[in-house]
């Protein structure tokens, strides 16, 4: 039988292969190289561009003179402006000593007019304690609320109603009671 030479890996005709720390060193010196020259180029040209300075507020439009002026080599936008330099100082922030928010005020619905049978929606929920929270809110402002299980894209949900409102005042005062106390309402007209 023949015998067969084995060769030994990394020669190749009597070529010896540089370690692979050696490249990765190559490799390292030649991209930090290229780094600095782009560091220098960029300082350079950032010595001849002016640095953007904050926009002050100035009290009147005449105090700023073309004579004055030190950036005559840089471009103005004047389509931009900044109002929160003004607004900023002026805005209040109301600070509560028991560190709760107080409960959001729901927008004035307009009035219902016509007669007939009406129940107010008083939300809904993808949970139902979340509903029966709500429902227990209602009852706590004396008015009678049930949570009713629907089905919305696909998902089960649990809808808050009030008792059935026969006349248009009691619908706008209920709803206004519950407005007042940010809860959102929406009436729904049962029959006539």
């Amino acid at each position: 039988m023949a015998k067969r030479k084995r060769r030994k890996a990394g020669k190749k005709n009597g070529q010896q292969r540089l370690p692979g720390w050696l490249y990765m060193f190559f490799g390292l010196a030649i991209g930090l190289a290229v780094a600095a020259g782009i560091y220098v180029n960029d300082r350079r040209e950032g010595a001849l561009i002016a640095p953007i300075a904050p926009a002050k507020p100035s009290a009147t439009p005449q105090s700023a003179s073309p004579a004055k002026s030190d950036s005559a080599d840089t471009p103005k936008d004047d389509s931009i402006e900044f109002d929160f330099y003004d607004m900023l100082p002026n805005l209040d922030v109301e600070i509560f000593e028991d560190g709760s928010a107080p409960r959001p005020q729901a927008r004035p619905k307009p009035r219902v007019i016509t007669p007939g049978i009406y129940i107010l929606q008083a939300g809904s929920f993808t949970r139902l304690s979340d509903a029966q929270r709500r429902e227990g809110e209602i009852a706590l402002l004396g008015v009678r609320a049930e949570v009713k299980k629907g089905d919305a894209n696909g998902r089960s949900v649990y809808r808050v109603y009030t008792q059935p409102l026969e006349t248009p005042e009691t619908v706008n005062r209920v709803r206004d009671l519950l407005n007042e106390n940010g809860i959102e309402t929406l009436a729904k007209r049962v029959s006539d």
